[in-house]
């Protein structure tokens, strides 16, 4: 017979600290949710809610510069709303005006 084990190999990082924890009947729901939709255990979704609170700190989306970024980017986007709207409406008058010549036009064509 082999020296060897039988059985599983040992983990890179094994999962020896256990933390008991107590939840609401609110709380255990999302959890079972979030694990049902994303089809993980509840040890999994807890872990990956744990690294996410350090992520936290250097996640981009809550960056200083991209909230800065955000910032002058939704007043670039609300300004060319108002362009947008202004051209509009200039196009608008301008068609308005152009069926009132063209109206215009054809009465006196009518005429001859």
């Amino acid at each position: 017979m082999s020296s060897s084990r039988m059985g599983r190999p040992p983990s890179s990082n094994p999962k020896d600290k256990a933390i008991p924890v107590r939840l609401d009947e609110a709380t255990k729901d999302i959890l079972q949710r979030y694990c049902d939709k994303h089809n993980v255990n509840r040890a999994e979704a807890i872990r990956a809610a744990i690294h996410r609170l350090e992520e936290d700190e250097t996640n981009y989306f809550w960056t200083p510069e991209w909230r800065q970024e955000l910032v002058e980017n939704e007043e670039c986007i609300k300004n060319g709303a108002d362009e947008i709207q202004k051209t509009t409406q200039t196009l608008l008058r301008l068609i308005h005006e152009m069926k009132m010549k063209t109206g215009s036009e054809q009465n006196e064509t009518d005429k001859e």
